[in-house]
Order: C-alpha cells, then sequence, then structure tokens
C-alpha cells in the first residue's frame, strides 16, 4: 500500500518509536534496526536548496555565512556562529523563569524573549570587549587570528562603536522589565 520506500519510512519510524519507549537498553538495537530499514528502502532526507542555490541550513554558522556581507564580520565578532556560550548564559534564565511560573501554567512567553534577547546582546558585548582587549594576542595565536579585529575585518574604532550599540539595546532590554524585578536582581542581599 506505501511503496517500497514508503514501507522502509515507516519500519524506521515504528523502530525509533520503540527505542524511544524501551530506553538505553533497547535503543542501539533499534535504531540500527531503523537506519537499516531506510537505508534498504533507498529513503534519504530531502535536501531542499535555498536562494543561490546553496543547501539550506537553520545552524548558527549557515545563518552567519548566509548574512549580508558588510554585517558578517559583526555577527561574528559577537560569536552568533558559536552559540553555545549564548546557550549558557540563556538556559539558566529560562529554567528560574520556567519555576517562577504558576503551576500547570507555561512560562511568560514575554519574560521568555527579553531574557533571550539579553543573552545574545551581553555574549556578544562580552566576545567584542574581550577581543578588543585582545586583539594584539588574537594575531599571534592560530586559533584566534581568524577573528574580525585580529583579521583586520573591523578596526577598533567600529568595534567600539558596536561595543556602544549593543551596550545600548541592552539596557533598552533591561528597562523593559518592572522595578520590582530589577530591584530583586540588583538589591537582592541589601536591607
Amino acid at each position: 500500500m506505501l511503496g517500497a520506500g514508503g514501507a522502509g519510512l515507516a519500519r524506521g519510524l515504528r523502530a525509533g518509536a520503540q527505542a524511544w519507549l524501551w530506553g538505553a537498553r533497547g535503543r542501539s538495537l533499534a535504531l540500527v534496526q531503523a537506519a537499516s530499514g531506510l537505508h534498504a528502502a533507498g529513503w534519504q532526507p530531502s535536501a531542499r536548496r535555498g536562494p543561490g542555490g546553496r543547501p539550506l541550513s537553520l545552524s548558527a554558522a549557515a545563518v552567519v555565512n548566509s548574512a549580508p556581507r558588510p554585517l558578517q564580520p559583526y555577527l561574528r565578532l559577537m560569536r552568533l556562529d558559536k552559540p553555545i556560550g549564548t546557550w549558557l548564559l540563556y538556559l539558566p534564565c529560562t529554567w528560574s523563569i520556567g519555576l517562577a511560573a504558576d503551576p500547570g501554567c507555561l512560562p511568560d512567553w514575554y519574560m521568555l524573549s527579553l531574557f533571550g534577547t539579553g543573552a545574545v546582546l551581553m555574549r556578544g558585548a562580552g566576545c567584542t570587549i574581550n577581543d578588543m582587549w585582545d586583539q594584539d594576542y588574537d594575531k599571534k595565536v592560530t586559533r584566534t587570528a581568524s577573528r574580525p579585529i585580529a583579521a583586520g575585518d573591523i578596526s577598533t574604532f567600529q568595534s567600539f562603536v558596536f561595543l556602544g550599540g549593543q551596550l545600548t539595546l541592552a539596557l533598552g532590554v533591561l528597562l523593559c522589565l518592572n522595578y520590582y524585578r530589577y530591584s530583586k536582581c540588583v538589591f537582592h542581599n541589601r536591607a
């Protein structure tokens, strides 16, 4: 009824569901069965093409590479192509916002978006000032020689102006919080 490709896909999905239900012990066997079922049917993921004929990808590096050419050094300066630092800053915020939500209710999306924006901006500001301070060292180290300031893609003055813009936007995020939330964060241990 499904044909060879559809039957292989259905077999692979069934084996994947069984692996999830069985837990770690049966997962490896079921995933091997799923992979062999998909491979035997000749199934391959569809390769969607974006503008310019390049494969469409939503990885952070692909988003930075697909940005307009003059904007790319600034996005690399913020390390948007390496988002782990942003996640490490944002995930504790989401955890605490989730814990502060009423039982049985979803966290406040407005707060999640404010803290997400703040995490991106503040991590970017930290990376920018780090590159400004370490530009002489970055030029001498192979791993960091391709950073925008060390490579000469952005001048120190341009990075300083960019840092000011990031900090101004981050201040705007902070001012979107009400005074009670702000005072709890800043004046927590003062009597």
